[in-house]
């Protein structure tokens, strides 16, 4: 059955492979604006940093907080602990502190008395820390006497019989159950409540209404605001239960120190448990504050992101508007973004590129314009005389072919100016570097162009020296023939040309000085354009195409030189070439 579903079916696998496929690719291509992708983007990233913080502060909260709330009510037990520790360095051990306490009390115990008596003892012990601590907070034992001493009675609203009964009556924290005896009746242990005609008195009555004048120390009833006595428990050293509430869930711990040395921890049951009634209300009303910050921060970080990302939607969309416009050759589109940012930096860097292609649009045209012009007027020549020699106008003599010929030099330089240029300028330029000393190539070159120098009627100077340069030869001696041919086009017959070099440890210098004709501050700025010249009329009669400087300042940049021009001493131009030298280093 399995072949034959494979031999039948074969297009049930294929289709759902082409499924797939297509979900993968629909997703791949799946176009989400950035706009978006930054509102989600904040909203999320705030969305599980605030759930991650307010579930971790509700674990933690549950967790420690009833801790944390019997930690502080532990602070108050310190005068008990002191008790304790000096129950235990006289008896050295709890269980004989416990019993030794209880055989105090006149007559033997029955099992039921005793094993009663063991569970009550350390809440005996906290009343009398607690009377203790009442005793000597409020008493004249921390007043001074006289007028001070007065004042605190008065604040208390105790009379000074009553102190002096008080302190009389102070309980002994090494005696807890003195004042009973065995065997005992039902209720008549030291917590027993008061009669009815003698209830128990209320903080503000006399302290001393059940005290009676006469018979041993009795217990006087402090009100325990915190309930703190039927939550304690006593443990050893190591934490094994001893006397008290014992308890299983979280218990708060206070070492009871000897000499510096552990010999118990006292144990308080945390007032609130996370199964009673009271804790289930505060976590539940704490839960709905928590899902309250929760809603709120969401809303919060919902309209931060819709503004975030309105906020940087807008120049983000200026620079799509402004590219498309580039790309469709408005290059005179500019954005108008304000902003000290990085949208504010490729907002800048943006028109930058909008005026350079601008510029290179208006250059482009130019060329065109100039190339088309300088084409021009060659071809006009030679097809004018093409045309003369058809009609029978001119007979085709040597001295035709001469002229026809010099057109079609001068248009075979002009291209290969133009082709050059452009390698130039596309950084296509090949070179081929060697070590060579240019002061002779200049001086070879010099010798070259004697026969034009003598035809002008130019006087040479020739002064210089030599050093080791990497360069290609070809392309250097191209500057050269180009800075000559342009010193003889502009110099007046009878003029003067000075070619000298100058060098220091780091470069080597050539300097071709001319006499007029001079140029403006104008003019000497726009040296170098391509087809610039200062005089048309002049350099056409000569031959120039007015791309000689501009192809000399590029191919002098590309063989890591640079060429400059300035006023001449001799009152025409200065060309200066300089070019690096080879170290040795």
């Amino acid at each position: 059955m399995k072949e034959q579903w494979r031999v039948f079916y074969p297009h049930v696998s294929y289709n759902r492979k082409n499924q797939a496929i297509d979900r993968v690719e629909f997703l791949k291509n799946l176009r989400v604006p950035i706009a978006l992708r930054l509102f989600l983007t904040v909203l999320l990233t705030t969305v599980i940093i605030t759930t991650v913080s307010l579930g971790v502060f509700q674990w933690t909260m549950k967790e420690n907080f009833t801790k944390y709330v019997a930690d502080v009510e532990m602070q108050k037990l310190d005068h008990l602990i002191e008790n304790l520790a000096g129950v235990y360095s006289i008896y050295h051990d709890w269980g004989n502190a416990i019993q030794a306490q209880i055989l105090q009390i006149e007559g033997k115990p029955n099992p039921d008395d005793y094993d009663h008596l063991s569970r009550v003892w350390l809440r005996r012990q906290y009343d009398i820390a607690f009377q203790q601590r009442y005793f000597k907070e409020n008493t004249i034992l921390n007043v001074p006497t006289g007028v001070e001493q007065q004042t605190a009675v008065k604040k208390e609203g105790l009379s000074v019989s009553e102190i002096r009964l008080l302190q009389e009556n102070l309980p002994s924290e090494y005696q807890p159950f003195e004042g009973l005896s065995f065997p005992l009746k039902n209720g008549a242990l030291w917590n027993r409540k008061p009669p009815q005609d003698n209830p128990k008195p209320k903080m503000g009555e006399s302290l001393l209404a059940n005290v009676p004048p006469e018979g041993k120390k009795r217990f006087i009833p402090m009100p325990d605001k915190l309930g703190l006595s039927s939550r304690l428990s006593l443990y050893d050293a190591k934490k094994h239960f001893i006397v008290g509430e014992q308890n299983t869930g979280a218990v708060s711990f206070r070492p009871i120190t000897v000499n510096n040395q552990v010999v118990g921890y006292l144990g308080l049951k945390p007032v609130l448990d996370q199964e009673d009634a009271l804790s289930l209300n505060f976590f539940s009303t704490q839960k709905q504050v928590l899902l309250l910050i929760y809603a709120v921060t969401v809303f919060a970080s919902l309209l931060l992101a819709l503004l975030l990302a309105t906020y940087f939607k807008k120049p983000i969309h200026q620079l799509l508007r402004v590219a498309r416009e580039l790309t469709k050759g408005h290059y005179e589109s500019k954005m108008q973004v304000k902003r000290n940012d990085e949208l504010g930096d490729l907002s800048n860097q943006m028109n930058q590129l909008a005026e350079i292609l601008h510029q290179h649009e208006l250059s482009r045209r130019q060329w065109v314009a100039d190339t088309s012009h300088e084409l021009k007027t060659p071809l006009a020549v030679l097809q004018a005389q093409i045309e003369a020699m058809q009609d029978g106008i001119r007979k085709p003599t040597p001295e035709h072919f001469a002229s026809m010929m010099s057109q079609v030099s001068s248009l075979k330089k002009l291209t290969q100016d133009l082709a050059d240029l452009a390698q130039v300028e596309a950084q296509q330029l090949t070179c081929y570097f060697a070590e060579v000393d240019p002061w002779q190539v200049v001086v070879q070159e010099v010798i070259n162009f004697t026969p034009k120098f003598e035809q002008a009627q130019l006087q040479v100077e020739v002064d210089g020296t030599g050093a080791l340069l990497s360069l290609d030869v070809d392309r250097f001696k191209q500057i050269v023939v180009n800075l000559l041919g342009n010193s003889i086009r502009y110099t007046e017959q009878g003029g003067t040309i000075r070619i000298h070099s100058a060098q220091n440890e780091q470069t080597w210098t050539l300097f071709i000085d001319d006499s007029p004709l001079g140029l403006s501050d104008e003019q000497l700025q726009r040296l170098g354009e391509r087809f610039y010249r200062v005089d048309d009329s002049r350099t056409r009669s000569t031959g120039g195409t007015g791309l000689g400087l501009a192809l000399s300042v590029k191919i002098a940049t590309a063989l890591g030189g640079k060429l400059s021009f300035d006023h001449s001493p001799l009152g025409g131009l200065r060309c200066q070439l300089t070019f690096p030298k080879i170290s040795r280093t």
